[in-house]
């Protein structure tokens, strides 16, 4: 697929980058059973008016709301509609929804600011615009359908917005709320909603997908992505985008040498990491490790069963909990985190982070919480 270069296409939440918007895309593999229970529910009649799409982060919840939406806007409650919820890129309402042209759906997201980026929140005043929407008669004498995407990015004034409509549902209206955590949601907005769960995809399926776009990938390189993504398409085409197998393997590399990392060679890790351009690859490369981190702990936990996802990796980790008993590796992961988050909200220098996460990793693995 080949991915618009607009400047709203490339500063929009929910685009994976260099592949197009999930509401340009017209497949969607891996999650038959969501979108047959859609399909049976749009069948009977019977709608109801808010759905929690739910799943980890790029399994597909916003391909699938963009799909929803076309089939509600398509063929309405009560319809025939198959259970597959296909429809044609050539289809009025499909190009409609993809150009954001519809007059009856809304796509609600975090704006973005006069330099062009995603603001930090969906603010309260993008929610007000759904009260609007739905006040307003179907322009295709229909459904209205709303997609929220994410629900997670709303502050507490947006989400107390969103309250009271769900609570006074507009008649023929819907809306979707993509969540990757909808435990940090409001439990009232939850119990509001009927919820889809996204599984995340097999073997088979992920294949297909990553397949399609990267058709030379290795076997071996294509199993680091499998397990690196956790059944996660997003998540698997952006690791096999982003050069993100490398960056496993250099991280893997610096790890292998804890306690006594070479300094030149992590300030050069670093410093790649932290140029201007490079903003991808560092989130990418925080994720990694995070998720490492974790599975470190939660393999330890399970009896200290460790896998070699990459040489070497499983008798690391038994040298690391070693080192240092599981609640202090645990105290890490959630400190790595922590220092994560507090960097994004004030712009910590992304050298510097790296260096502080390497350095309480040295400390703990040389026996010393620091």
């Amino acid at each position: 697929m080949t991915a618009s270069s607009s400047d709203e296409e490339l500063s929009e939440s929910g685009r994976l980058e260099n592949f197009p918007h999930p509401r340009r895309v017209a497949q969607l593999t891996g999650h038959d059973a969501a979108m047959a229970e859609f399909a049976a529910a749009l069948r009977t009649g019977r709608m109801h008016h808010a759905w929690l799409l739910s799943g980890p982060q790029g399994i597909g919840k916003a391909t699938l709301a963009f799909r929803m939406a076309r089939a509600i806007l398509k063929y309405g409650a009560g319809s025939g509609v198959a259970d597959d919820l296909a429809m044609s890129p050539d289809d009025p309402v499909f190009r409609k929804i993809t150009a954001l042209s519809h007059p009856d759906f809304l796509l609600l997201r975090r704006p973005v600011d006069k330099s062009g980026r995603l603001q930090g929140v969906l603010p309260v005043e993008e929610i007000r615009k759904a009260a609007s929407f739905f006040a307003l008669s179907a322009g295709e004498g229909g459904w209205r359908v709303c997609v929220i995407d994410s629900a997670d990015d709303m502050n507490i004034s947006a989400a107390n917005a969103l309250l009271k409509i769900l609570e006074e549902p507009p008649r023929n209206a819907m809306i979707l709320l993509i969540s990757h955590a909808p435990g940090r949601l409001l439990p009232t907005i939850r119990s509001r909603c009927r919820k889809l769960a996204l599984r995340p995809l097999g073997v088979k399926a992920l294949a297909e997908v990553v397949g399609a776009h990267f058709p030379d990938l290795s076997p071996d390189d294509f199993r680091l992505v499998a397990r690196l993504s956790d059944g996660a398409p997003g998540r698997a085409l952006a690791l096999a985008h982003e050069d993100g197998l490398r960056i496993y393997r250099e991280m893997t590399e610096l790890l292998l040498s804890l306690p006594a990392v070479s300094a030149p060679v992590l300030h050069g890790f670093a410093e790649r990491l932290a140029r201007p351009a490079a903003e991808q690859n560092y989130e990418t490369m925080t994720r990694l490790l995070t998720s490492w981190l974790a599975r470190m702990i939660r393999d330890a936990a399970a009896g200290g069963i460790f896998e070699d996802w990459v040489a070497g990796e499983a008798a690391l980790m038994r040298r690391l909990m070693g080192a240092a008993t599981l609640e202090q590796w645990a105290v890490v992961w959630e400190n790595t985190v922590n220092l994560l988050r507090r960097a994004d909200s004030v712009n910590l220098g992304r050298k510097q982070v790296i260096l502080s996460i390497f350095s309480s990793l040295a400390q703990t693995a040389g026996g010393s919480r620091g």
